[in-house]
């Protein structure tokens, strides 16, 4: 082997590697974006593009067609809202005789009825003439002047939501315009740059309109913008400047994902295209004619942009600045998930747009299409779905949480002794349709009690948002003596209430104990223990209890400690529906069925509960608690 092959063939690993890397790269380089797709709608003339334009936005047909004049601009301008309000595509024509290529669109439009733009000197009665042979009626708005007849499209189309107001004598502002006042509703107003028309004059008179805009350069007169009422005026240096400043100005009701691009040079393309650009509320951007102006190059910049819609021809807009302006937006870098709640039963419409972060640095809102197009919020839970971008490979995910709804909110019941005072709850607990309990803020229609005269009162209270109402029972008694037939029950009390063993306890000594603690104590019997009715937690374990009677009355409680008893019967328990706490391990306790009521329990203790006397291979049945297990926080069983 020579020198030289020796050193090609010890050269040929290295380049080898080099390679492989190079495809390895190229392959698996990460990309969650993609660029901003371009499409054209273009014929061989501006009449066949406005049948191109007609074809794209209305496939299926349409009853009605706008009609103007493709040789000449100055009546067609405020053709666009005009083709909102019908839903109507804008076709163009010659003068004196209908264009071949229109008339047969119309006919695959199966269009009825034609409404032609301009007097009979702009489009001759002899394309009536021909319409009508076509079975097609006709509307001619036209006047004495390019002012008057956008006066009689205005008059047409209603001036109840605004005007837009734009010189007359030129056309580019007048196509800037078009789209975003057919989306707003808004008839176009063409005006003499120094001085109005006795017609717009008289107009003005009697029309009340409640916002006018005014695309002005310098052309326009104070005299003239002075004139239209509560106006607001777009300025720019030249037409492309007014063209992007009028679509930042109307950007909130505007869909700018979707952009189409004409030049501004030429009318024919960007007036036909007003139509179409208006049923996605989208934008039109001039171009120079094939040159991008600045403002549009920094606009494109700075938006994300899925699709490009190029109108006209490459002898127009050339391939080369359609690839241009295909690199200008910015891609998506990363897209933020949607997290959001709602209430059962509640309608839900998924966000239209989500915020992603571009790759020059800012944050936008896209459209996003979702899996779902409404959600049925019937059942509370977490749910997930799922959203795609345009020209975005990744995915965007929506978490939505729905929450309960309030099926019951609980009466609240009290007591206290003639001549006390009572403070009224700022909250009240409120039942929800899985079975878990909120609190919720309250409002009382009336905190009078009569203190001095014995009764039961009910108050009506008010929770905001919601039409029920909170009911408040509250009982006024007279003091009592209270007898302990338990010792071991009397000495807990005693030490609650700071009292010796001589002393008498009175209802009054205990009606505002809300804890009490009497684990251990010997008890067997719960007698006296019924007078505290607005006890909320009990802990009465460890004792040697067989009868639970007395528990009956103290329905405000929420937490109950009865283990290691010798419990066999709990039917006094079933009417203690605020308990959501309940330990009856260890007790002697076959039956079960009075739980099943208790359906605010998160913590539940039901083990060692065995027949008092033996069963071999005994199991205890705990489906009476089968309704609310799935709330169970915490439990010592399994179902």
């Amino acid at each position: 082997m020579t020198t030289k092959k020796m050193k090609l063939f010890s050269a040929f690993p290295g380049f080898l590697a080099f390679f492989l890397m190079t495809f390895i790269m190229l392959t698996y380089a990460p990309a969650t974006s993609a660029s901003t797709s371009t499409n054209r709608l273009a014929g061989y003339d501006h009449y066949k593009t406005a049948v191109a334009i007609s074809q794209s936005g209305w496939p299926d047909g349409a009853d009605t067609a706008i009609l103007a004049l493709g040789e000449d601009f100055p009546d067609a301008l405020s053709a666009g809202p005009l083709a909102k309000k019908y839903n109507a595509p804008i076709l163009l024509t010659n003068s004196y005789a209908l264009n071949n290529d229109t008339a047969t669109e119309l006919k695959r439009l199966k269009v009825k009825k034609v409404y032609i733009v301009g007097g009979t000197a702009v489009v001759s009665s002899g394309v009536e003439r021909q319409l009508s042979l076509m079975s097609i009626t006709t509307k001619r708005l036209a006047g004495e002047d390019r002012y008057d007849t956008a006066l009689q499209v205005a008059q047409e189309i209603g001036v109840t939501q605004g005007v837009f107001v734009t010189n007359g004598l030129t056309f580019a502002d007048a196509l800037s315009i078009g789209p975003i006042a057919a989306a707003l509703e808004m008839p176009i107003l063409l005006v003499p740059p120094d001085k109005l028309t006795p017609a717009l004059t008289n107009f003005l008179s009697k029309n009340e309109i409640p916002t006018s805009y005014i695309v002005n350069g310098s052309e326009l007169s104070y005299n003239v913008v002075n004139q239209f009422p509560n106006s607001e005026v777009i300025y720019g240096y030249d037409p492309y400047e007014r063209n992007i400043n009028l679509i930042n100005r109307f950007e909130a009701s505007l869909e700018l994902d979707n952009i189409y691009l004409a030049t501004g040079q030429r009318f024919p393309d960007a007036l036909a295209a007003s139509a179409l650009v208006q049923k996605g509320k989208n934008a039109l951007v001039l171009l120079q004619g094939d040159t991008i102006p600045y403002p549009v190059t920094s606009f494109m910049r700075s938006k994300h942009i899925s699709k490009l819609t190029i109108l006209g021809g490459t002898a127009v807009i050339s391939d080369s600045t359609k690839l241009k302006l295909a690199s200008l937006p910015p891609e998506i870098d990363s897209v933020a998930n949607v997290t959001d709640s709602v209430h059962e039963s509640e309608n839900y419409d998924p966000p239209k747009t989500v915020t992603a972060t571009l790759t020059n640095g800012l944050t936008e809102e896209v459209p996003v299409t979702w899996t779902l197009s409404s959600v049925r919020t019937l059942r509370s839970g977490t749910y997930k779905f799922e959203g795609t971008i345009n020209n975005y490979r990744g995915r965007v995910y929506l978490n939505l949480t729905v929450h309960p709804k309030i099926s019951k909110i609980n009466t609240i019941s009290a007591e206290i002794i003639l001549g006390d005072s009572y403070s009224f709850p700022d909250t009240v607990d409120a039942t929800m349709s899985d079975g878990s309990t909120e609190t919720l803020p309250v409002t009382w229609t009336s905190k009078i009690v009569p203190l001095n005269k014995v009764g039961t009162y009910t108050f009506q209270g008010t929770i905001d948002g919601l039409t029920q109402k909170v009911s408040l029972s509250l009982k006024v008694s007279e003091d009592a003596k209270i007898n302990f037939t338990d010792p071991g029950l009397r000495s807990a009390v005693e030490d609650k209430v700071n009292k010796d063993w001589d002393e008498t306890i009175y209802k009054s000594d205990v009606i505002d104990i809300t804890t009490l603690n009497a684990r251990s104590e010997g008890i067997t019997d719960l007698s006296g223990l019924e007078y505290f009715t607005n006890l909320r937690t009990l802990d009465l374990g460890n004792n040697s209890l067989e009868k639970l009677t007395p528990l009956t009355k103290l329905t405000n409680l929420q937490t109950l400690k009865l283990s290691n008893n010798e419990l066999k019967d709990i039917n006094a328990l079933k009417g203690l529906t605020s308990l959501t706490y309940l330990d009856i391990s260890d007790n002697y306790i076959k039956d079960f069925t009075p739980l099943k009521y208790l359906t605010k329990l998160t913590t539940l203790y039901l083990e060692d509960n065995e027949p008092f006397d033996y069963i071999e291979d005994y199991t205890p049945d705990y489906s009476p608690v089968r309704l609310y297990y799935k709330n169970l926080d915490r439990k010592d069983f399994s179902l």
